[in-house]
């Protein structure tokens, strides 16, 4: 497979040469790999480097997470995904293989040369934990994009052991994940010496994500519940507060991707592809092409504090030519610029999201809701300023609880993949799309529950399965 060979290589540059000022460390760029592992300091640097993955051209970066959101139903338009004229031979599904893989290969080679290193061991154990939850992520995420894929676990000494590697089935990629991340959450701390890293909660909150996914519904519960027995997390007073510098990593934010006011262009890549066009305020189109419909907009009440934090239908206190809804979610509504954001950490996991899937995690469970699952999302409600919910039956818990992570959680990165897991991804952009006159309803179908395998790795590999729905050339 050409891009897990390239991966490999990858791996071993970045262990060398990628440990990122984000969590104040110093490049190692003069030390072999097997000199790193010899200390404290140099192990310490290659999980480091581990984390480089999640930024940059990485994970949270535009394309990748503004696919988390865009041609679903909190922003019916955007860029290339929206259509859903999705083919294995585009250039996107090839770099966000092989990112992967880069990620996955780092995490093996940390993880097996910490194993054969000699310094203290309460030390490398909780670095191994570290590097494991990290592998376990980045495996999350190709379970989410990919479903199955060839599972690595071992430093590649040759380049043949990955010319025919097989895919997992989804199955074993999720109890993989589960069990790399409770054996991570045994030994990590629940108050880290430095925030930015790894915590027990963070542990524990990937496998309750993997749960969800596979409708474990008593582990997901009981998994919330071990992170709420934690004693560390809350949510903040005010909805604004997730998003403020000023907060970073403290009561709410369970693990967050690191940048610093130097790191410009997580601002210019991620949030600026929502904002308003500086040259055409008063024609909203996003610098992105995103936008959000109306239906969403109308799933708030309108006292809800987190409508007018989200979304908008005038800017500067004038309405917008085209009528669309801006997405302010990260912008100042006030004026032409975002809300102190150059250096935001951007909380991938928070407690709000373990509020919420634990009440839906009951609901399932219990065949409807309990008195602890109103109080769960209730505290989201007290929080936003709406109503207390009460007295629902399985089917309108379950609706209300779809519609409220979307409240909750619009534009962090849930969006899509909750619809694939509720099954209700196809319906959601069918009726969306018909409502904002966009492709997806023409083109949208059950194959886009998954990416497709990128082309060129089917075509490389004869071992590699192409997901269903998917053409691929010379094959």
């Amino acid at each position: 497979m050409r891009d897990i060979r390239i991966a490999i290589l990858c791996a071993l540059t970045t262990i060398l040469g990628s440990c990122t000022d984000m969590l104040d460390k110093e490049p190692i760029s003069q030390l072999s790999v097997d000199n790193l592992f010899n200390t404290e300091e140099g192990a310490d640097a290659a999980v480091v480097g581990c984390y480089s993955f999640l930024y940059g051209t990485g994970y949270y970066w535009q394309e990748r997470w503004v696919f988390a959101f865009e041609g679903t139903d909190i922003s019916g338009s955007g860029g290339g995904s929206a259509d859903y004229q999705w083919t294995a031979g585009e250039n996107r599904w090839s770099d966000w293989w092989l990112t992967t893989y880069q990620a996955i290969c780092a995490c093996n080679v940390t993880i097996s040369r910490l194993n054969k290193s000699s310094f203290d061991e309460s030390v490398k154990d909780k670095l191994l934990a570290e590097a494991r939850f990290l592998r376990a992520f980045y495996y999350y995420h190709a379970l989410t994009y990919w479903g199955g894929v060839p599972l690595l676990k071992d430093e590649i000494s040759s380049l043949d052991q990955v010319s025919n590697v097989k895919r997992c089935t989804r199955e074993e990629l999720a109890e993989f994940i589960i069990t790399e991340a409770g054996e991570a959450a045994k030994v990590l701390d629940k108050d880290p010496d430095v925030p930015a890293r790894v915590s027990k909660g963070a542990a524990l909150m990937l496998q309750a994500k993997v749960y969800m996914w596979q409708e474990q519904w008593e582990d997901a519960a009981k998994t919330c519940e071990a992170i709420m027995a934690l004693n560390k997390y809350d949510l903040f007073d005010q909805y604004s507060d997730v998003f403020s510098v000023q907060y970073e990593n403290q009561k709410e934010h369970i693990f967050s991707v690191q940048f610093n006011a130097d790191y410009t262009e997580f601002s210019a890549r991620m949030l600026w592809y929502l904002g308003p066009s500086k040259d055409e305020w008063d024609k909203f189109n996003g610098l992105g092409g995103c936008s959000a419909p109306a239906s969403f907009y109308d799933k708030y009440d309108e006292w809800d504090y987190r409508l007018e934090h989200n979304l908008a239908k005038t800017w500067r206190n004038q309405p917008f030519k085209d009528s669309r809804i801006a997405i302010i979610k990260y912008w100042d509504r006030t004026g032409n610029q975002m809300l102190d954001h150059d250096g935001l950490n951007f909380p991938v996991f928070r407690f709000a999201d373990v509020l919420l899937m634990y009440a839906e995690s009951l609901n399932e469970w219990k065949l409807g809701p309990t008195q602890e699952a109103y109080d769960a999302v209730n505290r989201v409600r007290v929080r936003a300023g709406v109503d207390e919910i009460e007295n629902y039956d399985y089917d309108k818990f379950k609706s209300f609880i779809q519609d409220e992570r979307a409240r909750e959680l619009c534009y962090e990165g849930h969006r899509r993949f909750d619809l694939v897991r509720w099954g209700i991804l196809v319906e959601t952009v069918k009726r969306v799309s018909q409502e904002i006159n966009s492709k997806g309803y023409e083109y949208v179908n059950e194959r886009h529950n998954l990416c497709p395998i990128p082309e060129t790795e089917i075509i490389k590999n004869g071992n590699l399965e192409q997901n269903p729905g998917y053409a691929t050339s010379n094959k």
